[in-house]
């Protein structure tokens, strides 16, 4: 099979964006037409189910594509992943790094029709510290209501890196009804702040979202910026419809039963290149691909059997085949080119190496003895479900007796919370590169990490990495984080990969970003 290399298939797929573009000029009108229109229902398609529309309590894109179009947060990313204020109206850091006054916004309403108070906030932090999925608000040590509209945040020790954390989405601290303080994970009311709130949902069907009427934008900004800025819903309904099968997606594209896929397979997005009817974005550095070892379970449970796994592997040929053609063979744990690409430090001897010798060598040292290594992986998503097909096949080669379980993309999620019954798990890492090295350790280390044993030496480089007083700092730490991965060998790195998404030709204002922004965008005349 013939592998497309990063730089021609970016210029492909720039091609294919600008022949699309041209076909649409010809036949859209224009002047008053392409102004916004208010009204109707939009329809997104997803492949899979969203765990949970408690936005704390999961960190799946499935549920933050939905979410974050219905709660908001006290900071967010802009466009460019800086902090930025939503609900605050800014935020005021004592000179000794303890101290987080947050002035509020006022006259917030909640879908209810409450008006968001500090209260609310005090509420919503502390229960983001018993039930949110990432451990972003741990440097907290006290969480006061200082003013009808004002709270304060007293932190345990200078963490240079908290707004950004704080500022965190991949399971944001959305700010809900004090009501909702004791609800358990899973159980809130589901009311928010954001231009739409949620109406319906129905497993492996869909959720449906209807326009907030006394929606509160931010007027301090011209439009959206982020996950931030004046948000304006202009279409009355939007469902998010649930079809894992990407052809049955695509179908529905182009029959014009649905106006947006989240994502679409490559091969499609090249077939409907010159389609008038369609619109192709390009969303690249969208993940890293990425095979998780579960370090508690045998075989996985030995370091040796692990860099056996690591040596063995084609990445070029994994992350081609699960990725369609759309990937940079990058051992790195940073975008290249991005702020804390350190190069390949660590990973020179060990990315894609595909080295059968070396990996039988150390299978012996490990004391291997034909043990079931169990890849647990989904066909929701379907990166995930190639990926553990092609290294299932290349881990035989080497004598390994793989043994894939393949499910829908929840229950992999329930099953990888479980320390045994499993010891491999295909992942596309997206929210976490985007964010930066915190975020990616902050998923390794704490509570449980992804790989679900404790490495002391990451749990210590993850501390000096968020006290590192500068950038500078930090870049170095991060330097010997990369350096542990590549010793420890309880995550490998496939590689990078994007995603193509698609939509009607007559929706306009959609821009790719890491959620489905639903606001600020309609349906031509």
């Amino acid at each position: 099979m013939t592998m497309l290399g990063t730089k021609r298939l970016t210029s492909f797929l720039r091609t294919l964006t600008m022949t699309s573009v041209l076909a649409l000029a010809a036949v859209l009108p224009t002047g008053s037409a392409w102004a916004q229109v208010a009204g109707g229902e939009l329809v997104v398609v997803q492949g899979s189910n969203p765990p949970s529309l408690d936005a704390m309590a999961t960190s799946s894109g499935a549920s933050r594509n939905i979410n974050l179009n219905v709660y908001e947060t006290l900071y967010g990313f802009d466009e460019n992943v800086v902090p930025m204020p939503i609900l605050a109206e800014g935020v005021n850091i004592s000179e000794d790094g303890l101290t987080y006054v947050f002035p509020l916004r006022q006259g917030v309403k909640f879908h209810n029709g409450d008006e968001m108070k500090a209260t609310d906030v005090k509420a919503s932090l502390e229960r983001y510290l018993k039930v949110g999925a990432t451990p972003n608000l741990e440097p907290i040590e006290k969480i006061e209501v200082t003013g009808d509209y004002e709270v304060t945040l007293t932190m345990k020790r200078v963490t240079p890196t908290f707004l950004e954390a704080f500022s965190n989405p991949r399971s944001p601290a959305v700010i809900i009804p004090e009501e909702d303080i004791n609800a358990e994970a899973g159980k809130t009311s589901l009311v928010g702040t954001g231009p739409y709130k949620i109406t319906e949902y129905v497993p492996d069907s869909h959720v449906t979202l209807e326009k907030f009427a006394d929606y509160t934008q931010d007027t301090r900004y011209a439009g959206p910026d982020g996950f931030g800025g004046k948000k304006t819903a202009y279409f009355d309904k939007v469902t998010f419809r649930i079809m894992p099968e990407p052809g049955a997606q695509v179908a529905a594209l182009e029959a014009g039963e649905v106006d947006i896929l989240d994502q679409i397979p490559v091969p499609a997005a090249r077939r409907l290149a010159n389609d008038a009817n369609i619109k192709l974005y390009e969303n690249l550095q969208w993940a890293f691909g990425t095979l998780i070892l579960n370090a508690n379970e045998p075989p996985t449970d030995n370091v040796k059997f692990r860099e056996a796994v690591q040596v063995a592997l084609n990445m070029e040929e994994i992350v081609g085949i699960a990725s369609e053609g759309l990937f940079a063979a990058n051992g790195g744990w940073a975008y290249p080119g991005t702020p804390y690409d350190v190069g390949d430090v660590g990973a020179a001897d060990y990315y894609n190496k595909h080295d059968a010798e070396k990996a039988k060598a150390l299978l012996a040292e490990a004391g291997y003895n034909n043990e079931p290594f169990t890849i647990i992986t989904d066909n929701t998503i379907p990166f995930h479900g190639r990926a553990a097909v092609v290294i299932a096949e290349q881990l035989k080669a080497v004598g390994i007796n793989v043994v894939i379980n393949q499910v829908d993309f929840p229950t992999v999620l329930n099953l990888r919370m479980q320390d045994t019954g499993w010891n491999g798990w295909t992942l596309t890492m997206g929210i976490e590169p985007y964010l930066g090295p915190v975020a990616i350790v902050s998923t390794l280390t704490g509570k449980r990490p992804h790989f679900v044993k404790h490495d002391p030496e990451l749990e210590a480089l993850y501390q000096e990495l968020i006290t590192g007083a500068t950038p500078e700092a930090r870049k170095a730490t991060f330097e010997k984080v990369q350096k542990r991965l590549y010793e420890y060998f309880g995550i490998i790195k496939l590689g990078d990969t994007g995603q193509m998404q698609a939509s009607r030709a007559n929706i306009e204002g959609f821009k790719t970003f890491r959620i489905p922004r639903v606001y600020d965008i309609w349906r031509a005349n």
